[in-house]
């Protein structure tokens, strides 16, 4: 037996037994099995599933709506067994044996279970419903575990008072006040454990948001009690009398740890956080501050797509909407290393938006741009311009980083400080051996770290071509950390692109093709996922779509514009644009030997014979020891989902009078 687990707690996930995510075809397909799936063993009948999806159509065309959507969901689950979906002439149901959903775990839910992972946030994140039925629905039911998961934090976050877990305390109740701000208790809770952690400042900082939220959303000051307990925290007058939670209730005095910060250390090691604050409309209209407040939503949602990143809740950042205070203050309020902000303008029918990024300990400027458009339809504009400044951010958020973990001795640094290392390396020079020993020794400090897990995949799956390894070692290499990667980190979209570079590599083109649709689905704006997309999408024979991909990645990270030069290259090559491919590596100087093989490729396809020659005897004097051209280049024609894509490689090395 087989169960499939559903993840709804958040956005839409389908996980199959082997880990993989499944992904179904259309965003109605995943409210269906969602909405059967919360009621395991019920019958539905299909008029009431017509009427909660399908109420807009006529009968026929929705009962015939319902039977795709029941066929395809069918298909797609066949791998499970017993099957999920059972359907009779009237009635709908599922298996109860066939699934795990999140809801169920969350509705049954005590003081001792951990759910701070469980609710990701609403129900089906993301799924709009159109007809009446099920909007109320799904309206009714997302309010229905807000409010679960709110009782089961705050349930959580005593017991780990009562613990004396302050670490995870401070996670807990961080979401709490992140899911419902204006719980004030909880509030007080957070103050509490950052001032029993010695972590004065924190507690203030926790004070002084909190202060701006209540303002902002009930133009009201926080109760006495509050304000009493931030008054003792700032005079130092603080102490466990104050708690809510004694702590003779915890441990007998001479128990009690005096510094209980040094007990815990987190599994992974910091984010980079940031904060998007609140737009400025500078149109001199109040009716366009809508249009400055939803640019400012839509950044701090896209960025939140990345996981590399911690990005402030809207509502702490639009508690300092309409404040002149200096950003670096803002910083120390938010906790943050780095601050978005902008502005927006609208004369007539055009707009432009101002858009900075900016080291909040230091105040100094490390991007800006600005973007001038029509307003023929300004929610266009909206999503257009939020998705544009999300692609910039993070790339530039990584590089300050690089720059501050490149002045650390390396036995100073953390995992998170090797892989920035290492991924600034590989960046460059994707073969580099270099990286590859940084990625090792941040896992021999943090085993289960995805995201060096996920780098090394993508090393091992170029080091056929870099260095020649033998394919399969190299593919059986790339599959197990992209695949433990898959395990520790299921939704990040950089684990999903690995596997996809794992898979293209060894001729598995469904899979790849899979892997890198989830990857892009899941963030579209990640430069691994567009770099990637670029390399699998023109194996796969979308050579157009793979230059769009690169040219996005480009976009993204200018510092790395040499790693995407054989991208476009392959990119050209296989859509028979030799001329253009040949481009992509001028002024390429320090690239791996096998591009030297490529260019005699092409070379050759255009008849340059004595160029191809050339090419080839630079590749000889260059060629890594063990480099076994015939496994190598055949592996290059594997990859291709299309035949005579292969032969295009294969034919080019011929004709450069390579013996394949």
């Amino acid at each position: 037996m087989s169960s499939l687990r559903l993840n709804v707690l958040g956005r839409f996930e389908a996980q199959l037994p082997s880990g993989e995510i499944l992904l179904l075809p259309t965003r109605k397909a995943e409210v269906l099995l969602t909405y059967l799936s919360m009621t395991p063993g019920k019958s539905h009948s299909r008029d009431r599933l017509i009427d909660l999806l399908w109420s807009d159509r006529s009968e026929n065309q929705a009962r015939n709506s319902l039977r795709q959507t029941l066929s395809a969901l069918k298909k797609a689950l066949e791998v499970i067994d017993p099957m999920p979906i059972q359907v009779d002439r009237t009635t709908v149901s599922v298996v109860a044996e066939s699934i795990e959903v999140d809801t169920f775990e969350l509705e049954h839910s005590d003081a001792t279970t951990d759910v701070r992972n469980l609710y990701r946030g609403e129900l089906l994140e993301g799924a709009v419903i159109r007809d009446p039925s099920g909007e109320e629905w799904l309206t009714s039911e997302r309010d229905r575990f807000r409010r679960m998961a709110v009782e089961a934090l705050e349930n959580l976050l005593t017991r780990q008072c009562e613990a004396w877990e302050t670490n995870a305390a401070v996670e807990t109740g961080e979401q709490l006040v992140d899911l419902d701000p204006l719980r004030e208790s909880a509030w007080r809770l957070l103050m509490q454990v950052y001032a029993t952690q010695g972590e004065r400042g924190q507690a203030l900082k926790t004070y002084a948001r909190c202060t701006g939220i209540f303002e902002q959303e009930l133009g009201i000051e926080p109760e006495q009690e509050t304000t009493d307990l931030q008054t003792a925290i700032r005079d130092g007058s603080f102490d466990a009398a104050l708690t809510e939670v004694q702590p003779e209730q915890i441990l007998p005095n001479d128990r009690a740890p005096a510094v209980t910060a040094e007990l815990f250390v987190p599994a992974l090691p910091e984010k980079p956080s940031i904060a998007v604050l609140p737009f400025t409309n500078l149109s001199g209209d109040p009716e366009q501050e809508y249009f400055s407040d939803g640019i400012t939503e839509d950044i701090i949602t896209e960025l939140s797509h990345f996981r590399s990143l911690f990005v402030i809740a809207r509502n702490s950042s639009f508690a300092f909407k309409g404040q002149a205070m200096d950003v670096t203050e803002v910083g120390k309020i938010l906790g943050v290393q780095f601050l978005v902000e902008g502005s927006v303008r609208k004369a007539g029918d055009r707009i432009r938006i101002a858009a900075q990024l900016i080291e909040a300990s230091t105040g100094n400027h490390l991007w800006a741009e600005r973007y001038d458009r029509n307003l023929d339809d300004i929610f266009a504009v909206q999503d257009e311009v939020a998705s544009q400044i999300a692609t910039k951010v993070p790339g530039h958020v990584d590089m300050a980083n690089r720059v501050q973990a490149e002045r650390k001795p390396v036995k100073d640094m953390n995992a998170y400080d090797l892989v920035l290392r290492a991924e600034n390396i590989l960046n460059r020079n994707l073969g580099s051996l270099e990286g590859e020993k940084l990625l090792k020794q941040a896992l021999e400090i943090e085993p289960e770290y995805s995201r060096a897990h996920a780098s090394l995949a993508v090393f091992y799956a170029y080091s056929v071509f870099a260095h020649g390894r033998d394919v399969t070692e190299a593919t059986a290499l790339a599959r197990i950390h992209a695949e433990t990667a898959l395990k520790l980190d299921p939704s990040n979209p950089a684990v999903h692109a690995a596997l996809a570079d794992a898979y293209i590599l060894s001729g598995e083109h469904a899979l790849a093709s899979h892997h890198i649709d989830k990857a892009i689905a899941l963030n579209p704006n990640d430069y691994k996922v567009m770099a990637v997309a670029a390399a699998v999408k023109a194996y796969l024979g979308d050579y157009e779509t793979a230059v769009k991909w690169a040219d996005k990645a480009a976009l993204s990270d200018p510092f790395s514009v040499d790693a995407l030069r054989e991208y476009y290259f392959d990119a050209h090559y296989l859509g028979g644009q030799y001329e253009l491919a040949l481009e992509q590596l001028i002024g390429w100087h320090d690239h791996p030997p096998h591009i030297f093989l490529e260019m005699a490729g092409a070379l050759a396809q255009l008849d340059r014979m004595e160029e191809a020659e050339e090419a080839v005897q630079q590749f000889e004097k260059n060629r890594p020891e063990g480099w076994n051209m015939m496994d190598v280049l055949r592996a290059n024609a594997r990859m291709c989902a299309k035949p005579e894509d292969g032969e295009r490689w294969i034919e080019g090395y011929r004709k450069a009078g390579l013996d394949i």
